[in-house]
C-alpha cells in the first residue's frame, strides 16, 4: 500500500463525522465550553504520542507495530506479551465503540433499532476484513476524502450562519476541575487516534520508513483540525439559539438523558437534510472504523504467533497474504464484544463505557511506545541506520515529553471518575499478567527439562 492508502485507511479508522458525533459530543458535555480546548489538548497529546511512533517505525517496519516495538526495545517476550494483548483489548474496545456509536445515532435519528443495524454492520466488516486490506483501502480512499469535504462544508456553514459573536474557549478552561477537563481529553484524544492502526500495518506498505511516518503526522493533523473546527462550529451554533446560559443546561441535560448534544445542534440548523449524512456516516465511519482495528488486530496476533507467543494457527495466510485465522478471531470477538454491550447497556452507554476504557488502554499502550523509543534513543548502535541515529538528543527529550504527558494525562483522568469504571480494564491487565507468569514459568522447566536431558 501507497501513502494516500494508509492516509485514508487511517482516517477510516479515525471516523472523522461519527467522531464528531460521539467522541466529540462526550467531549463538549464534559468540558462545556472549553471543549473546543479539550480537542485541542487531545490532538496535541496524540501528536506527540503519534511523532514518537514515527521515529519507532523508522527503526522497525515489520508487521505487528506496538507488540514490535516492545519487543525489541523493552525487555523482549514478557513485556511484548503484555503490550501486545494490551493493545488488542485497546483496539477491539476502540473498533467496537465505533460501530455501536454508528447504531446508536442511526436508531436516534433514523429509528433504525440497532437490532438491526448493528448486526448488520459488523457483518459487512467481517466480510470486508476478510476478503483482505486492499478493497477496503481502496474504499477508503473515496469514502474518507467525501467524508472530509462533507464535514469541513457543514462546519463552515454553521460558522456562516450563526448570528452568535465569536468566543474564546481558553477563557473558560479554568472554569472546569482539572480531572474533568482530563476526562474529556481522554475522550478528545480518541478522535485523531485512527492512527494507531497504521503502525501494525507497516510489513504491508512500500517504503515504511518514509509512508508511515508522513502518514501518521498527516492523519492526526488532518483528524484534529477538522474536529476542533466542527466542534467549535457546534458550540458557536447552540450559542445562536439558545444563549450561553441555556447552552450549559442543554449541554448536562441531553448528555445525562443518552443522547448526542452535537446532534441536537446539527439538526436544528439543517433538520432532515442531517438524515442522509447519518446514513453515510453509519456506513462508512461504522464500518471502516471498526475494519480499521480488526485489520490491526489481526496483524498484531500475525506477529505475535509468529514469534510464538501465540498459537501458530494465527500466522497462516491465504494466497494474498491475509493471516485469514487471525483476522476472523479479531472481528468476532470484536462482533460478540459490541452486541453482550450493547444489549446489557444500550448503545449511548455502550459507547461511552467501551470508548473510555479502549482510551485507558490507548493511553497505556503509546506509554509504553514512548518508552521503547527512549531505551531506543540510548541504545547504542553499531553504525547509523537508515539516519534515525541522527537525532538521539531530540528523541530523548520527545520521549521523556510524551512520556510526561502521557502520564499525567492518565493519572489526572483516573481521579475524574469512579474506580469502579476501571474494573474491566484492571481485570484484563491481571489476566494478561497471569498468563505472562504461567508461560514463563511453563518455559522456565520445559527448558530446563531439555537441558537435563541433553546431558544425561
Amino acid at each position: 500500500m501507497g501513502f494516500w492508502d494508509i492516509f485514508f485507511a487511517s482516517l477510516g479508522g479515525q471516523s472523522p463525522f461519527l467522531s464528531d458525533l460521539t467522541y466529540a459530543s462526550a467531549a463538549l458535555a464534559i468540558a462545556g465550553l472549553a471543549g473546543p480546548v479539550a480537542i485541542i489538548i487531545g490532538t496535541l497529546a496524540a501528536f506527540i504520542n503519534g511523532y514518537v511512533v514515527t521515529r519507532l517505525s523508522k527503526r522497525i517496519t515489520e508487521v505487528g507495530g506496538y507488540y514490535r516495538y516492545a519487543h525489541k526495545y523493552l525487555g523482549g517476550k514478557p513485556t511484548g506479551i503484555f503490550v501486545g494483548w494490551n493493545y488488542i483489548f485497546y483496539a477491539v474496545l476502540y473498533g467496537a465503540a465505533y460501530v455501536i456509536g454508528a447504531s446508536y445515532i442511526a436508531q436516534w435519528i433514523l429509528g433504525i433499532p440497532w437490532q438491526y443495524s448493528l448486526p448488520a454492520s459488523l457483518m459487512i466488516t467481517t466480510i470486508l476484513a476478510y476478503l483482505g486490506i486492499r478493497i477496503s483501502a481502496k474504499y477508503a480512499i473515496f469514502a474518507g476524502s467525501l467524508e472530509m469535504a462533507t464535514l469541513l462544508l457543514i462546519s463552515v456553514s454553521l460558522l456562516l450562519v450563526s448570528k452568535a459573536p465569536l468566543i474564546n474557549p481558553f477563557e473558560y478552561v479554568s472554569k472546569v476541575p482539572l480531572p474533568q477537563l482530563m476526562v474529556a481529553v481522554v475522550y478528545a484524544i480518541g478522535i485523531p487516534t485512527g492512527y494507531g492502526t497504521i503502525a501494525p500495518l507497516s510489513g504491508e506498505v512500500k517504503r515504511a520508513r518514509e509512508t508511515i511516518s508522513r502518514a501518521v503526522q498527516s492523519v492526526i493533523i488532518a483528524g484534529g483540525a477538522l474536529a476542533a473546527l466542527a466542534v467549535y462550529s457546534t458550540m458557536i451554533a447552540g450559542l445562536s439559539y439558545m444563549g450561553l446560559d441555556k447552552l450549559t443546561v442543554f449541554l448536562n441535560t441531553v448528555t445525562s438523558e443518552g443522547l448526542s448534544p452535537v446532534v441536537v445542534i446539527l439538526h436544528h440548523y439543517l433538520g432532515v437534510l442531517l438524515d442522509p449524512i447519518v446514513v453515510f456516516t453509519m456506513i462508512n465511519d461504522g464500518v471502516l472504523g471498526a475494519l480499521a482495528y480488526v485489520l490491526a488486530v489481526s496483524r498484531t496476533l500475525y506477529a505475535m504467533a509468529e514469534d510464538n507467543l501465540m498459537p501458530r494457527y494465527f500466522s497462516l495466510t491465504n494466497s494474498k497474504g491475509n493471516p485469514v485465522i487471525a483476522v476472523l478471531v479479531s472481528a468476532i470477538s470484536m462482533d460478540a464484544l459490541a452486541l453482550a454491550f450493547t444489549y446489557a447497556l444500550g448503545p449511548y452507554y455502550a459507547f461511552l463505557v467501551l470508548g473510555f476504557l479502549s482510551m485507558i488502554g490507548n493511553l497505556i499502550t503509546h506509554l509504553t511506545a514512548n518508552l521503547a523509543l527512549l531505551r531506543a534513543a540510548t541504545k547504542k548502535l553499531k553504525a547509523v541506520l537508515y539516519g534515525v541515529d541522527t537525532m538521539r538528543n531530540l528523541e530523548i527529550a520527545l520521549a521523556l515529553i510524551a512520556t510526561a504527558i502521557t502520564i499525567f494525562i492518565t493519572m489526572e483522568s483516573a481521579s475524574g471518575i469512579s474506580v469502579r469504571e476501571l474494573i474491566p480494564y484492571g481485570a484484563v491487565i491481571l489476566l494478561v499478567i497471569t498468563h505472562i507468569i504461567i508461560t514463563r514459568h511453563y518455559k522456565g522447566r520445559v527448558d530446563g527439562g531439555l537441558i537435563y536431558s541433553f546431558k544425561q
